[in-house]
């Protein structure tokens, strides 16, 4: 064979090579793409706990709350502004009455009032909201 053809060769092994990585690389970034954009829950931890109902006997509510995000960057987001967060969530809380919490659409209805308090924060904040959902895992009335 002539050291032409021998160049030649593996000028084409190469290349092949080469394409073969660049293929791989291309699947690689899509999974770190998917990644990125991937639904995170994200538990508020611990539980949230409040009195509600106004003035006479006291009564306590106490629920585990979780933040569905799209991607790491909105689980960094969210944990960043954790402490406002809870605040608007517990302060929404509070100003809740047996009458709203002792149906399911009224504690569906909190649920929405909830997630457009932290949605409302963190376009405030981060000027985009990477938020998706907000599910209460656990739902507890003392009354």
């Amino acid at each position: 064979m002539s050291s032409r053809l021998k160049r030649w060769n593996g000028q084409v092994v190469l290349l092949i090579l080469f394409l073969a990585l660049g293929s791989s690389w291309n699947v690689l970034a899509a999974d770190e793409e998917a990644l990125l954009s991937k639904s995170i829950y994200v538990a508020i931890e611990p539980a949230l706990v409040t009195n509600y109902g106004g003035p006479g006997r006291l009564r306590y509510m106490s629920v585990d709350v979780s933040l569905r995000v799209s991607g790491v960057e909105g689980e960094e987001n969210v944990k960043h502004h954790m402490p406002y967060i809870k605040d608007a969530i517990l302060n929404l809380f509070a100003t809740q009455t047996n009458e709203t919490l002792d149906t399911a659409d009224g504690k569906e209805a909190l649920r929405k009032e909830s997630f457009s308090a932290v949605n409302a924060i963190l376009l405030e904040e981060q000027k985009e909201s990477l938020l998706e959902d907000i599910l209460f895992t656990s739902f507890v009335v003392y009354r």
